[in-house]
């Protein structure tokens, strides 16, 4: 169920940044959320520079990227692991885009089982059908 999202302005965007943040998003959302990587999505928008505006001027006037992530999890992940993701995420945005985080926000959005579908099914039916598998293949 992860999914990341980020935003970034096209000023400090490439095609390389992009695959490496994706795949090393992937990676910190299945160790911290022990999470199969079969069900961890990460996705990246590049927005024009004319587009993206921090601090009351747009990135291609002032300079300043404002990379943006947003986040969702199933509302029981812990306020530990939430802290980590958003650690984690400022962490790979600094790193590949080689800017200063202090210019990075991201947000984390929780969602009841019940509001979010894989297979057009609610998780939270998935969830108890493969609890019930595992419970019956432990007798």
């Amino acid at each position: 169920m992860p999914v990341v999202m980020f935003q970034v302005p096209e000023a400090v965007s490439s095609d390389e940044a992009a695959q490496s943040i994706t795949r090393a998003a992937c990676e910190l959302l299945g160790q911290v959320l022990e999470a199969p990587s079969d069900r961890i999505r990460a996705y990246m928008t590049t927005l024009p520079n004319t587009h993206v505006c921090a601090g009351g001027d747009v990135v291609s006037a002032s300079g300043v990227p404002a990379p943006f992530y947003q986040f969702f999890v199933l509302a029981d992940r812990s306020a530990v692991q939430v802290s980590a993701l958003h650690e984690g995420f400022a962490a790979l945005l600094a790193e590949h885009l080689k800017i200063d985080r202090s210019i990075i926000r991201g947000t984390c959005i929780r969602i009841s089982p019940d509001d979010w579908a894989i297979a057009g099914k609610p998780a939270s039916e998935i969830r108890k059908a493969e609890l019930d598998k595992r419970k019956e293949e432990a007798s």
